[in-house]
């Protein structure tokens, strides 16, 4: 719904222009002088403003100074009223950069006109932002790949002579104000634990660790836990980062890489129970985004130091991992703070209100898709 502000100090004119504006759907905040508009207008953020010209106090050109000054509401539209004696006016108002004029007296249908060219204005401007919004994560995604491609070789020989993620040089205890979670498991890990024996489902949990340690690697995840069937990664900004590509980026591009590649489990799965009629391998990918402490254990039972990922949020992407639904073979299951971070780069295919088990309240979630090529 279009909210609009009205402003006309008389009561007659104000209730008509207020009647008109309803009557097509609009939402009117109607107010009688220019101050008060004002103060509308900054706290309200309306799509339109029409404004008489002559009013007490502040007067409609005043208004007019005032909202083009202030950078949140420079660009909202700007219609107009004038009478016959204010027509001299007109010129230095548009000069001041009105979008459009009505005369007194209106007509209804004139005023809904001009009304809805404004508004229709504003979409069109909206649409356009969105598309170099667009535009310019595509570019950036493009830099992000020649970059990691150019890293990639130097980063993996380097871990590769460490026990990564917690090796003799391991990371130290950190926490991260705002930090991306990615949780993945296998989707039908119960089945092939019946049809397969232990060795060879010790292969395959070996080759998805493999396949997730490389991907969210290239991707410059900050530390990696394997949880049975399934990883926990956690992605922060900082000197450690392969890019300045923000976290939730990079976590929403490798986990979109991550369903690529574990969907070449399917073949190896075959070979080892062909007969079993096995489900094809599928990979359930969550991202949650808040603060997380990383958490040290220095060699327990003589193993090598760790970094653990605690908190909240940690909680919040498994458990949204395991209980999301996952109708389609390339998406994800983010969060509503996710989203915003990576609009433009993904494709909203489904947001809807997730009870889990463990919060009171549901989750704002949305299943997410690869822009198409």
């Amino acid at each position: 719904m279009t909210l609009i502000v009205v402003a006309e100090d008389d009561p007659g004119t104000l209730k008509l222009l207020t009647v008109v504006l309803e009557k097509k759907g609009h939402d009117v905040v109607a107010v009688s002088d220019g101050a008060t508009a004002w103060e509308s207008i900054q706290k309200l953020r309306p799509d339109v403003i029409v404004s008489d010209i002559d009013m007490p106090g502040l007067s409609g050109l005043e208004l007019l100074e005032r909202v083009r000054a202030h950078p949140v509401s420079a660009l909202t539209p700007f219609i107009f009223l004038t009478s016959l004696q204010e027509r001299r006016d007109m010129r230095h108002g548009m000069n001041l950069g009105a979008d459009d004029y009505i005369a007194k007296p209106f007509r209804a249908r004139e005023l809904a006109e001009a009304v809805m060219a404004q508004v229709n204005k504003n979409h069109m401007r909206a649409q356009s932002l969105d598309l170099q919004v667009q535009a310019a994560l595509t570019g950036a995604l493009h830099a992000q790949a020649r970059d990691l491609s150019d890293a990639y070789e130097e980063r993996l020989a380097r871990a590769l002579n460490e026990q990564w993620p917690g090796g003799g040089t391991a990371r130290k205890a950190s926490h991260h104000d705002q930090a991306t979670v990615l949780s993945a498991g296998l989707v039908n890990h119960g089945a092939w634990n019946s049809a397969l024996s232990a060795q060879d489902m010790a292969q395959l949990l070996k080759r998805f660790y493999d396949s997730c340690g490389d991907t969210v690697f290239l991707f410059g995840a900050h530390s990696l836990q394997f949880l049975g069937d399934g990883v926990v990664a956690v992605f922060a900004d900082g000197s450690a980062a392969p890019t300045s590509s923000p976290h939730g980026l990079r976590a929403a591009k490798a986990a979109l890489a991550l369903r690529k590649a574990v969907s070449g489990l399917n073949s190896f799965v075959q070979t080892l129970a062909p007969r079993n009629g096995l489900e094809s391998v599928d990979l359930g990918v969550a991202l949650h985004v808040g603060p997380v402490a990383m958490m040290r254990l220095d060699g327990l039972l003589g193993g090598a130091a760790q970094s653990v990922p605690v908190g909240e949020t940690v909680m919040d992407a498994v458990a949204l991992q395991k209980h999301a639904q996952y109708p389609g073979r390339t998406g994800i299951t983010v969060s509503a703070q996710v989203l915003r971070s990576v609009t433009g780069a993904v494709h909203p295919v489904r947001r809807y209100l997730l009870a889990l088990p463990h919060r009171v309240d549901p989750m704002d979630v949305c299943l997410v898709e690869p822009l198409p090529n």
